[in-house]
């Protein structure tokens, strides 16, 4: 049985996998012919959205344009057009990972040559417009080109003009903490760049380190002992099993992350999380174990509770176990799904890994966690009932007090942590980050403790004692 499981969790993991190539290159910017007839034959042809104004189309866009016709009549300026039209209809080209705004200088060229005219016109300058929003160089930005080649410049899919090359990709205008390769600018992921403070990197990725290892190690343990011995975890205790592969799953994706260093980093919207197709990965395969750990913790008590407070048999709750098992593996489906509608997906600017972000993703965790709780509740008042019915029947109750202590003890060991590190969600802070990492790990630690007993230490002993002796047999013949 535990062979079938693994095999399924390993179905829906490929799944997974295909998921995140496919949307690896699904998600990354497309650039779109710019259909607003108001910025045609500018020496680009090509935009991005949503634009600067936040507007998500170029329909939108175009609604925007028209509340701004009254400036645009004004020839006051020969590059009023331009800049207007490169706050709603930015340039966007393949060399370069997002939309290129126009420079702060050009805003000002504009800004200084129209001031007159709009005033006389009885018009003011728009908010939106104010140049203290834009970008000046070495950041990427379209700069004043000369007057004479606005109208004549070629298309952005042929080589740059002498307009293009003012904002062209070249090792020298690429932003703070990217560098130029293979013809656009990318994240330069160092220390330096993730903190600043090197005695927190330090900790940091010692922190890390050693939670993610023990877990490693604990849940290694416990899944190899479930092989061992799979006929002494049947059900209800069998969710402990999912527990520790979820966390030798999150421990093992963590020193990935450890080894490999960060994926992605923010620098002046340069590269976005979801072009980055392992740091992609990593977020969505983190968010479905989380999500399937708050699942299997509120089946792991709610197995309990049938066996404690409805007296269902083992052979009874392994009847329903397929079905619970399709019910945990689809709905930690959704958050992916719906990440990938929502591009939900962020760079911590803390150590440069992606994560789903999502408020209403956190509410759900938290009250699958609540509900197991109240599972938990009802189970310990139920096997308190057990109790006082054998110690009425004259019977000993010492086996069951210890069953009760050990559910006790793993129940507060899983709740408690999963609960605190969703609540560290809500705060940005580096000692906040550092028990959020604890505290996901110590859940997995502690679910795997169910296996830590007398008899697993026996059953080992019969597993390794042959093969000891038979290496001391061959060395004596030696």
């Amino acid at each position: 049985m535990v062979l079938v499981a693994t095999m399924k969790l390993a179905m829906w993991f490929s799944l997974l996998s295909v998921v995140a190539v496919v949307v690896g290159y699904s998600v990354e910017p497309r650039c779109e012919k710019i259909t607003a007839p108001m910025c045609q034959n500018l020496g680009y042809n090509t935009t991005l959205m949503p634009n600067f104004m936040g507007h998500s189309d170029q329909r939108e866009a175009i609604l925007g344009l028209q509340e701004f016709s009254g400036l645009l009549q004004n020839e006051c300026s020969p590059f009023l057009r331009m800049f207007v039209c490169s706050v709603f209809v930015p340039l966007c080209s393949e060399h370069v990972p997002g939309a290129v705004p126009a420079c702060r200088g050009l805003c000002e060229e504009v800004h200084n040559s129209c001031q007159a005219a709009i005033a006389k016109a009885g018009l003011t300058w728009p908010a939106e417009l104010n140049c203290s929003r834009f970008p000046e160089p070495p950041d990427l930005c379209m700069q004043q080109p000369p007057e004479n080649g606005i109208e004549n410049t070629l298309k952005i899919d042929h080589a740059p003009t002498d307009f293009l090359s003012a904002f062209a990709i070249n090792p020298r205008r690429c932003p703070t903490n990217t560098v130029y390769k293979e013809g656009r600018c990318v994240k330069e992921c160092t220390s330096q760049v993730l903190l600043k403070d090197t005695s927190k990197k330090v900790l940091y990725e010692v922190w890390t380190a050693v939670w993610s290892l023990t877990c490693l190690l604990i849940t290694t343990f416990a899944l190899l002992t479930f092989f061992i011995q799979p006929k002494r975890f049947r059900w209800p205790a069998r969710p402990i099993l999912y527990l520790a592969l979820c966390g030798f799953i999150r421990s093992l994706v963590t020193v990935v992350q450890w080894i490999v260093g960060p994926l992605t980093c923010v620098a002046n919207n340069i590269e976005k999380p979801t072009e980055n197709l392992s740091c992609v990965c990593f977020a969505l395969i983190i968010i479905y174990i989380d999500v399937a750990v708050c699942l299997w913790w509120s089946v792991f008590c709610f197995v309990w509770y049938l066996t404690a407070a409805k007296e269902w048999s083992t052979e009874a709750i392994e009847n329903i176990s397929t079905r619970l098992h399709a019910l945990i593996w689809t709905l930690s489906m959704i958050p992916i799904i719906n990440s990938l509608m929502y591009k939900n997906i962020e760079s911590n600017k803390t150590f440069g890994f992606c994560f789903v972000s999502s408020s209403i993703l956190i509410i759900f965790e938290l009250c699958t966690i609540t509900l197991g709780c109240a599972l938990a509740l009802m189970m310990s008042t139920a096997l308190k009932n057990v109790r006082k019915a054998l110690v009425c029947a004259g019977r000993s109750p010492y086996k069951l007090e210890r069953l009760i202590l050990r559910l006790s003890v793993i129940s507060v060991g899983i709740c408690v942590p999963l609960f605190v590190s969703l609540l560290c969600n809500f705060f940005d802070n580096f000692v906040v980050l550092l028990m959020k990492i604890a505290m996901q790990f110590l859940s997995a630690i502690f679910a795997s403790l169910w296996v830590f007993s007398e008899k697993t230490f026996k059953s080992w002993n019969k597993v390794l004692k042959p093969v000891f002796r038979h290496k001391s047999q061959t060395v004596t013949k030696v």
